[in-house]
C-alpha cells in the first residue's frame, strides 16, 4: 500500500479557490470586462442575450405541460432555465446581470465608474439585441402551435408574460433584488470552480431557485415579453400584451438586479474579502 506522507496532504490543491481568494479574482475578471474591446463586448453581450433566451425557451416548453404540478413544473423549469447561465459562464459571454460585479473592481479604484456605466449600458443593449434575434429565430420556426399537453408553446409564452407585465412595481422591483443576488451568487461561486463541471454545479441551484420563486431577471425578461407579444398578436393565449408593458417590466426589473448584485453580493463580498493597500 502506497505511503501518503503529511508533506503529499499538504501539497495538494484544494478542490476550489478560498472565499479569501475570490475577491481578487472577482476584481481581475472585472477588470478584464471593462477594458474588452467594445467590438468584442457587443457580440459577446448579444450572444449571452441568445443564451439566456435558450434557457428560457427551455423552461417554457416544460411548463407549457399542464400535466405537471406546481412544484415540479417550477423546479424542473428553473433546471432548464439553468443552461442559459451555464452557457455564459463556460462559454464565455458578457451578461448585464452578472456584469454588475464590476462593482468590485471598480471599489478598489482598479477601474473608473464610467468604465461600469458604460459597460452596463453596452452589455443590457446587446443582451437586447441577442434576445429580439431569438424571438425572431423562433418566430420562424413555427414553435408556437406546438402541442404541450393541453396547451400549445404560444400560450406559454403569453401567460409568463402576461404574469410579469401584470406584477405591480413595487414587486418587480423586490423580486429583481432576489433574483440577481441569486444569480450573482452563482456568478460568484462559479469564479471558485477549478473545472467545467465546478462551474456548472455552483451555476444550477441559484438559478433553479430564483425561477421556481418567480423573481424577475431583466435579460430573460427581454425574451419571454417580446416573445409573449408577438404569440399574443397572432391569437395565441387570452391575455393582450403590449409594448409599453415590456418596457414597464424590464426597467424596473433592471433596477432591482443592479440593487441585488452590486449591493447584496458585490458590495458585501468586497468590503468583506478586499486586500487592504499595505501602508507607504
Amino acid at each position: 500500500m502506497e505511503h501518503i506522507t503529511k508533506e503529499d496532504i499538504l501539497s495538494t490543491k484544494p478542490d476550489c479557490i478560498s472565499a479569501a481568494a475570490l475577491e481578487a479574482k472577482a476584481e481581475t475578471v472585472g477588470t478584464g470586462k471593462a477594458n474588452l474591446e467594445l467590438g468584442r463586448t457587443v457580440v459577446l453581450a448579444i450572444m449571452a442575450g441568445i443564451q439566456i433566451g435558450m434557457g428560457a425557451l427551455f423552461m417554457t416548453y416544460v411548463k407549457a405541460d399542464q400535466t405537471l404540478g406546481f412544484a415540479a413544473a417550477n423546479v424542473l423549469g428553473g433546471l432548464c432555465f439553468a443552461l442559459g447561465l451555464i452557457c455564459v459562464i463556460v462559454a464565455g459571454s458578457e451578461l448585464f446581470t452578472g456584469n454588475v460585479l464590476l462593482v468590485m473592481a471598480a471599489g478598489s479604484r482598479k477601474i473608473r465608474w464610467s468604465a461600469v456605466a458604460k459597460n452596463w449600458a453596452v452589455v443590457w443593449l446587446g443582451n437586447f439585441i441577442g434576445s429580439l434575434i431569438l424571438v425572431g429565430i423562433i418566430f420562424g420556426c413555427g414553435l408556437m402551435g406546438t402541442k404541450a399537453g393541453d396547451n400549445t408553446i404560444g400560450a406559454q409564452m403569453v401567460a409568463v408574460a402576461a404574469g410579469k407585465i401584470n406584477l405591480g412595481p413595487d414587486q418587480i422591483f423586490f423580486r429583481g433584488i432576489m433574483c440577481n443576488l441569486l444569480v450573482c451568487l452563482a456568478v460568484w461561486m462559479g469564479f471558485a470552480g477549478r473545472t467545467v463541471i465546478d462551474k456548472i454545479f455552483t451555476a444550477i441551484f441559484p438559478v433553479m431557485a430564483f425561477v421556481a420563486m418567480g423573481f424577475e431577471h431583466c435579460v430573460a425578461n427581454m425574451f419571454f415579453l417580446p416573445m409573449g407579444v408577438i404569440a399574443s398578436s397572432f391569437g395565441y393565449g387570452a391575455a393582450p400584451l403590449s409594448w409599453s408593458g415590456v418596457i414597464y417590466n424590464i426597467s424596473l426589473a433592471t433596477v432591482g438586479n443592479i440593487v441585488g448584485g452590486a449591493i447584496f453580493v458585490g458590495l458585501i463580498y468586497w468590503l468583506g474579502y478586499r486586500r487592504k493597500e499595505a501602508a507607504a
